[in-house]
């Protein structure tokens, strides 16, 4: 990134649950990783929050869950 420049990249992250699984984990590391003074970062979780989700707001990171019901 150029010195200079003070633009901030937004992330929006979007995962179907925050269970404890190895998708769900990847992410936290992932959010949790990202130079906060380059990159503004959120979490959305569809359907449900879980133990990541706590892990994440300790971070101070955003966390929306939809609680998004699927019909099939």
């Amino acid at each position: 990134m150029i010195a200079n420049q003070s633009t901030v990249i937004k992330v929006s992250l979007l995962i179907p649950t925050l269970d404890q699984s190895g998708a769900e984990k990847q992410l936290s590391l992932l959010a949790t990783s990202l130079p906060r003074e380059e990159f503004e970062v959120q979490v959305i979780a569809l359907t449900r929050g879980g133990p990541y989700e706590t892990l994440l707001r300790q971070h101070e990171i955003p966390v929306t869950i939809l609680n998004k019901r699927f019909r099939f």
